[in-house]
C-alpha cells in the first residue's frame, strides 16, 4: 500500500486516549485453535482447468435452480455461463462494463466484485451484483485526478425475462439500485454480496483504501476513528438488507429490525463492522453446515485474517490487524498494547485465524466443502492467498477445520501432481449448487489480462 502522510492530530489524540484507558498484551503470530494441538498435515488435491483465457474471473457462483450452470463473474464487468456440460457460453449473461470505472491496467480492486442469486430465483428471475461506477470526485480527494480515480461503489438488482432456468441472457435495461457509496480511493472495496440463511442481503465494503485506515495521512482521510471504527458510516462493515419486505414509499429496501444500531446511533444497514478490506464472505449453509458466517479481512503489511462474523461484532480495525496491536503511524512495528474495546465501549473481537505476509499479502476467503466429491476436505474451510507478492502472481490454497480439538489451524493444500502450488494469482473460490469448489487464478495483476482460468477442485489424482 502507498505510504500516506502524518495524520491530523485529532486522530493521535484519540488513538493515545485509547491505548492509555485499554491495554492488552499482543497475541504474537497466533494461527487459531488449541495450541497445545498437533495440527493435522497438508492435504492434497487435483485442478481440471474449465475454462481458460478469460480475463480476470474474480468469483464464482450458482443460481440454486437445478439447470447445472456456473456463472463466472469478470472483473471486466461480464458475466459469463460455464453450463451442466462444462461448455463456456459465448454470449455473457449479464454485461455492466459500460456502467463501471474504466480499470486501470497496471493494478485495480475496482470492477464487477460480487453476484447472487435470489434464493427463489428460479420463479422470480432476480439476482445482484456488486460494482464500481465512475463519479468525478472533487479537488483534494486522493482519487482525484489519478489513473485510478474516484468512484463509487454501487449495489443493484437485476432480472432476467421469460424462464430463468432456461433464459442465458439477463435483460441489461432491468437494473434497480438498491445502494451506493462513495469510495475516497480506488481500492479496499470488498466486494461480497450473498443471501444469509435468514433470507437476508450481506454485502461487504472495505475501509475506503489507502493505508492506515486514513489515521496516517492529512487531514485525516477516513475521520478521527478510521472507517473501521466510526459506526456512522458503512464503510469497513458487512451490511445485511431485506429485499422482499415491500418497503416504504421511495425506498428500495427494508432494514432488519434486529441490526444492530437500527434505532440509536450508527448506519442501520451495518451487521458487523471493524474491517479493513473484507473482500469475500460466505455461509457454511450446505448440508449438514452450521451457518457461520466467515470472513476474509485484508490486512495491512503484516497479518491476514480469518473472521468468524457474529451480529453487531466489532473486528478491531485500524486499532488491530490479526491478533496484534496496529499503530497507523508506525504500522510495521506493532506496539505492546493497545484498546481491548471500541468507542462505545464493545469488546474488540479476535480473529479465529491469522498469518504473516511470509505466506501471501492477501487473504482470498472461500467456503467450508459440504460436497460429495473430495472427502478429503469433508467439513473444512477451504481459503487461500493471492499472491506473495505483487511482482510474483502464484496463489497458495489453504484449509482448516471450523470445529474440534484442531480448528482454525492453518494447513497447505497441495495441488498434485504439482510442482507450481496453482496457476496463478488466486482471484477468487467459488462453489456450485451440489457443493463442489472452483479455483479462480489470473497468470498477471492486472485486470485487463487475459490470462483468467477457472478450474474445478477433485481428489488428488
Amino acid at each position: 500500500m502507498p505510504t500516506m502522510p502524518t495524520p491530523l492530530a485529532s486522530a493521535r489524540r484519540c488513538l493515545l486516549v485509547f491505548s492509555l484507558l485499554f491495554f492488552l498484551p499482543t497475541c504474537g503470530g497466533a494461527s487459531g485453535g488449541d495450541p497445545a494441538a498437533t495440527p493435522p498435515g497438508p492435504v492434497s488435491i487435483g485442478l481440471v482447468p474449465l475454462a481458460t483465457g478469460l480475463p480476470p474471473p474474480v468469483f464464482l457462483t450458482h443460481a440454486g435452480d437445478g439447470s447445472g450452470r456456473r456463472f463466472i463473474v469478470l472483473q471486466t464487468g461480464q458475466i459469463r455461463i460455464l453450463d451442466g456440460t462444462d461448455t463456456l457460453l459465448a454470449a455473457p449473461f449479464l454485461d455492466v462494463a459500460g456502467l463501471m470505472v474504466t480499470l486501470d491496467g497496471g493494478f485495480d480492486e475496482r470492477g464487477l466484485l460480487g453476484l447472487a442469486f435470489h434464493p427463489q430465483y428460479a420463479s422470480n428471475g432476480r439476482f445482484y451484483v456488486r460494482y464500481s461506477r465512475t463519479r468525478a470526485g472533487a479537488m483534494g480527494e486522493p482519487c482525484f485526478g489519478t489513473p485510478r480515480g474516484c468512484h463509487t461503489s454501487v449495489l443493484s438488482e437485476f432480472t432476467v425475462t421469460g424462464n430463468p432456468v432456461t433464459n442465458n441472457v439477463a435483460d441489461p435495461s432491468s437494473e434497480r439500485v438498491l445502494y451506493t457509496v462513495d469510495q475516497p480511493e480506488f481500492n479496499h472495496d470488498g466486494g461480497s454480496v450473498v443471501f444469509g440463511p435468514d433470507g437476508f442481503l450481506y454485502f461487504s465494503l472495505g475501509d475506503g483504501g489507502g493505508s492506515g485506515d486514513g489515521l496516517g495521512s492529512v487531514p485525516g482521510l477516513h475521520g478521527p476513528l478510521g472507517h473501521g471504527q466510526d459506526i456512522t458510516t458503512p464503510l469497513g462493515a458487512i451490511l445485511r438488507i431485506d429485499v422482499d419486505t415491500v418497503p416504504p414509499m421511495g425506498q428500495s429496501y427494508v432494514v432488519p429490525p434486529t441490526n444492530p444500531f437500527v434505532g440509536v446511533t450508527g448506519v442501520d444497514e451495518i451487521y458487523a463492522y471493524g474491517l479493513r478490506n473484507p473482500y469475500r464472505l460466505s455461509f457454511d449453509d450446505g448440508t449438514g453446515g452450521t451457518n457461520k458466517l466467515l470472513c476474509g479481512d485484508v490486512g495491512q503489511g503484516l497479518r491476514e485474517e480469518l473472521n468468524d462474523i457474529v451480529l453487531g461484532g466489532n473486528y478491531g480495525w485500524a486499532t488491530r490487524e490479526g491478533f496484534l496491536c496496529f499503530d497507523p503511524l508506525n504500522p510495521t512495528a506493532p506496539p505492546a498494547g493497545c484498546p481491548t474495546v471500541g468507542p462505545s465501549g464493545e469488546p474488540l473481537l479476535d480473529p479465529v485465524l491469522d498469518y504473516d505476509h511470509g505466506l501471501g499479502v492477501s487473504i482470498i476467503g472461500g467456503h467450508v466443502y459440504r460436497g460429495p466429491g473430495v472427502s478429503a476436505l469433508s467439513g473444512l474451510y477451504v481459503f487461500g492467498d493471492w499472491a506473495s507478492d505483487f511482482g510474483n502472481p502464484v496463489g497458495r490454497l489453504f484449509v482448516c477445520a471450523i470445529a474440534g480439538p484442531s480448528a482454525w489451524q492453518r494447513r497447505d493444500i497441495l495441488v498434485q501432481p504439482g510442482p507450481a502450488p496453482l496457476p496463478g494469482a488466486l482471484m477468487g473460490i467459488g462453489k456450485d449448487e451440489g457443493g463442489e469448489l472452483y479455483v479462480l487464478t489470473s497468470g498477471a495483476i492486472s485486470p485487463l489480462s487475459t490470462s483468467g482460468t477457472v478450474s474445478r477442485v477433485i481428489s488428488a489424482p
